[in-house]
């Protein structure tokens, strides 16, 4: 059953797939048609699940499931994550790799690096303690105010700057 995002409840549980680029508006308009028509239907063990989506940044597609009335079950996850891939597919983006950080580069725009590039730009003081980055670990919807964009010194990225070099 579909849900506006802004209904579901703080305690939502969360699941935040990062695109490799920005989606156009276009390509937007058309992953919210098809992310909605797959919600109405979205199941676990024949019982609605309550859940809803956005798109942030053109960027990130957050799918949020009410788990106090149902629980997302393993069978009702793996749906989920093959509209990702056919999304991945039809839009040729990259939802799942796991190795790209996220942060607001110093023209206040969103910039992907891979974790070993981090390093290196974290080396170079390019990217700082103070640099916001998203994490996208983060697994309930109330954490998205205080915890999706975060300074990088308060994450697991914070070892990287205790062994920075000053």
């Amino acid at each position: 059953m579909f849900l506006p995002f802004k209904k579901m409840p703080s305690y939502s549980r969360l699941w935040i797939y990062q695109s490799d680029r920005e989606f156009t508006e276009s390509e937007v308009l058309a992953i919210t048609t098809t992310v909605t028509n797959f919600i109405k239907t979205w199941q676990a063990h024949g019982n609605s699940l309550v859940s809803s989506f956005e798109i942030r940044h053109n960027r990130f597609l957050i799918l949020a499931v009410n788990e106090e009335l149902t629980k997302a079950t393993g069978c009702s996850i793996d749906k989920s994550v093959e509209l990702m891939k056919i999304i991945e597919k039809n839009y040729q983006v990259s939802l799942f790799d796991r190795t790209k950080v996220a942060y607001f580069d110093k023209k206040n725009e969103i910039t992907l690096t891979s974790i070993s590039q981090f390093k290196e730009l974290v080396a170079e003081q390019k990217i700082t303690p103070d640099t916001i980055i998203f994490d996208n670990l983060i697994q309930i919807k109330e954490q998205l105010d205080s915890l999706w964009k975060i300074a990088a010194s308060k994450t697991w990225l914070k070892r990287y700057f205790e062994n920075a070099v000053s």
